[in-house]
């Protein structure tokens, strides 16, 4: 008898399902044991994680895998050499790969180590001043022992700080076209109790096409006597060929970036301004008019971004003139992308970017909840924008300029662009 093409199928279906359930089996024999190590499981995973990373970064110095015959390969392997690492999980046991001239030199360490540092002397002091949570003293007591000196954390923070100093400093020789502009609050123990304080970043888009930060600097508040200074301080650096700026529309930071980039085109952050738009309006005429504003936005030239902003703005005449006048007042600042070129917009509309990095700041300083001092904040924030800056600066490009441009003509090309 002809089997039918249910029958065919299932038994497909049956014959998938053994494999994948081999597959699984296989997975899980590996991770099992890691899993079912109790306390140490974290511990071990991380360390397995940063070996691979630590082989795969010999493997692009060598140029060969192991036993690869290779043209290109530049070293002979030579053993390796035990490095232990302190984290957070626990003191880690890795193996450095030796090349025989001894000219393999890992970046790990130097990156993994930095924020681990600063993330881990914002839990000493606070460990010491005598204002740590039960959390907080077990992570210090774990990671370092009972036997943890004044003296010691002063060493640690002299000579993590200078490393931060410098790098907040640097001299800045690119041209760095498009720049996007934030800030978050950080709450920080003083003397005169718990206040909030500024921390204020600015990361550049430079002539290549990658993304920098450029600044990392604290205050008061977002006031423009303080983004004042930031921006007085980014130009001492050497910051050239800006054209154009995104930010949320906070008063002091547009007040200092008319006085320090006077003819800078400033595009208003469209998320920030969905979100004032939706607060003025109730849940059920937002759901109606959210669509309409968003159409504006995606608009594919300025003209027909104009051409739906009065549209929306007489939409909204009849039953909300006070929100109608505020649209039509305020989201020409929105519409500054329109001049970018297409393929640049969708990056440059928001501060999303930022926003991201922003919040990695937060999963990092949520531990900690409440800094034990400003500098500790600075500190702490630095290392891991220093980082984020690094793999950034040496990754993928985030933008592409044109490809004939070089940094002395980079400026008059983006003047051209944003014309």
């Amino acid at each position: 008898m002809v089997p039918s093409f249910v029958e065919v199928f299932l038994k497909k279906e049956r014959r998938m399902a053994l494999m994948t359930q081999k597959k699984d089996s296989g997975l899980c024999d590996q991770v099992q044991p890691v899993l079912l190590d109790g306390q140490n499981f974290l511990k071990t995973l991380v360390q397995q994680c940063l070996q691979q990373m630590l082989q795969s970064e010999f493997d692009n110095f060598i140029r060969a895998k192991r036993y690869e015959r290779s043209s290109l390969r530049r070293g002979v392997r030579n053993g390796h050499y035990i490095r232990r690492l302190r984290t957070r999980v626990g003191s880690l046991e890795l193996r450095v790969c030796r090349d025989r001239k001894g000219e393999f030199q890992t970046e790990l360490f130097r990156r993994y180590q930095r924020s681990e540092q600063a993330f881990l002397l914002s839990l000493l002091e606070m460990y010491l001043q005598g204002v740590s949570t039960r959390k907080v003293g077990k992570i210090v007591e774990t990671l370092c022992g009972l036997s943890i000196s004044k003296s010691q954390v002063s060493e640690l923070t002299k000579r993590l700080d200078a490393q931060l100093h410098r790098w907040r400093n640097r001299k800045l020789t690119d041209c760095y076209p498009y720049l996007i502009v934030d800030a978050r609050y950080e709450k920080v123990r003083t003397s005169q109790g718990v206040i909030s304080r500024a921390v204020m970043i600015v990361i550049g888009i430079s002539a290549s096409g990658h993304r920098s930060v450029l600044s990392v600097e604290g205050g008061d508040s977002e006031n423009e006597s303080s983004w004042s200074e930031v921006f007085k301080k980014l130009k001492a650096r050497g910051l050239q060929g800006v054209v154009y700026v995104v930010s949320d529309d906070h008063g002091g930071l547009v007040g200092a970036l008319g006085r320090y980039f006077q003819g800078v085109r400033w595009q208003r952050c469209q998320v920030h301004f969905i979100r004032n738009f939706i607060s003025k309006l109730s849940r059920r005429d937002a759901k109606s008019y959210l669509p309409l504003l968003k159409d504006i936005f995606s608009a594919s030239s300025d003209q027909e971004a104009q051409r739906r902003r009065h549209s929306l703005v007489e939409h909204l005449q009849s039953k909300h003139a006070a929100l109608a006048a505020w649209l039509d007042e305020n989201i020409e600042s929105c519409l500054t992308v329109n001049h970018l070129p297409i393929e640049h917009r969708r990056k440059m509309k928001s501060t999303n970017m930022l926003e991201r990095l922003n919040e990695e700041l937060r999963r990092r300083s949520r531990v900690i909840r409440i800094f034990p001092n400003e500098t500790s904040c600075l500190r702490m924030t630095t290392a891991l924008c220093q980082e984020t800056s690094e793999a950034w600066e040496t990754g993928k490009r985030y933008l592409r300029f044109d490809k004939e441009q070089d940094n002395q003509n980079t400026q008059s090309y983006a003047q051209k662009l944003v014309a």
